[in-house]
């Protein structure tokens, strides 16, 4: 039997460990699908997320990006906002809205009954009465990844006082919800008004929600009602096994069976649909509301591939409807 050489054996090795590190890619990338990891390849984000727990941190919470936006804090305090963030991202059942945030009380974030926590929550100036501000969106109303002084309702408050020290006093409220697009937000206000709230103004912040995983918003169901839908399978009812399947990560993709443009101008329809509703809700209230299209990292956001925490994801989808 012919011996190979030393060349041909290192080439051979060379081979086998692309094929076996291909491989391993693709396993890894089915894994990391849609969880928009800043790395390229889905081998580091596994490698990072490795390194994370030997380190004993929870594997979602990325502290290097803590950093980056709040410098003049120490390591320790990074760190216990990117955990508070990691353990309350959780949800329970709430009726008619299919799901809440948990309530959770820590140092830096805090929730109960489906509010974040503003600091500060309020601004007092001398006499009249107190405008009731309430504020609805995903995650980025929400202050996912910050603190509760951090979030905008927060900074509404802080720009308000400076901009109007004299105006009418006011107090905010942050139903912000990850996940949630602008039909949820509909039901959560829709509930919140039949349970006795009365606001003064409402803000909407949405555009990312609506249209990044838009299957949801197509069919306007929520992010979770694939998962949810499976607790009156049958064959789990019956074996008693309730094994869920997170389906979630379909409502990014397109669908194969509807031309893009209908699909697209359905999204647009259902967003202005619920714009007008939500409105006509605030007007049966006497309240004011105010709409607003949030910027996105997919449609022209500077410096979006330098930027070191932004998502580097080309979303067409937005060059469509974002005009």
């Amino acid at each position: 039997m012919k011996r190979l050489s030393t060349g041909r054996k290192v080439l051979y090795i060379l081979v086998v460990g692309f094929i076996l590190l291909f491989f391993i890619e693709v396993i890894f990338s089915i894994f990391f699908y849609h969880k928009y990891g800043k790395e390229k390849l889905a081998i580091i984000e596994a490698g990072k997320m490795a390194k994370s727990i030997m380190k004993g941190q929870p594997s979602s919470v990325n502290v290097e990006n803590q950093k980056l936006v709040r410098p003049g804090a120490s390591d320790e305090v990074n760190k216990q906002i990117a955990e508070e963030i990691q353990k309350s991202n959780k949800f329970e059942y709430e009726p008619w809205i299919e799901f809440r945030n948990i309530d959770f009380s820590g140092k830096y974030v805090n929730v109960v009954n489906s509010s974040r926590k503003s600091i500060p929550d309020s601004y007092y100036s001398s006499g009249g009465d107190t405008i009731d501000i309430y504020f609805f969106g995903g995650s980025t109303t929400f202050g996912f990844n910050i603190a509760d002084d951090e979030t905008i309702p927060s900074q509404f408050v802080k720009a308000y006082k400076e901009k109007f020290p004299a105006g009418k006093s006011i107090r905010v409220h942050n139903f912000g919800t990850p996940t949630y697009y602008s039909y949820q937000e509909l039901m959560l206000f829709t509930k919140l008004i039949y349970s006795g709230h009365r606001p003064d103004v409402v803000v909407f912040l949405d555009g990312v929600n609506d249209f990044w995983f838009a299957k949801a918003s197509y069919y306007n169901q929520s992010y979770f009602s694939y998962v949810l839908r499976q607790v009156f399978s049958q064959d789990l009812l019956g074996s008693g096994s309730f094994n869920f399947q997170d389906t979630a990560d379909r409502m990014y993709k397109d669908p194969t069976n509807i031309p893009l443009k209908q699909y697209n101008d359905t999204l647009i329809s259902h967003y202005f649909t619920n714009i007008r509703n939500a409105k006509m809700m605030a007007d049966a209230v006497g309240a004011k509301a105010f709409f607003f299209c949030q910027p996105v990292p997919f449609y022209k956001y500077p410096n979006q591939q330098k930027d070191p925490i932004c998502f580097k994801d080309q979303n067409t989808r937005y060059d469509y409807i974002y005009p």
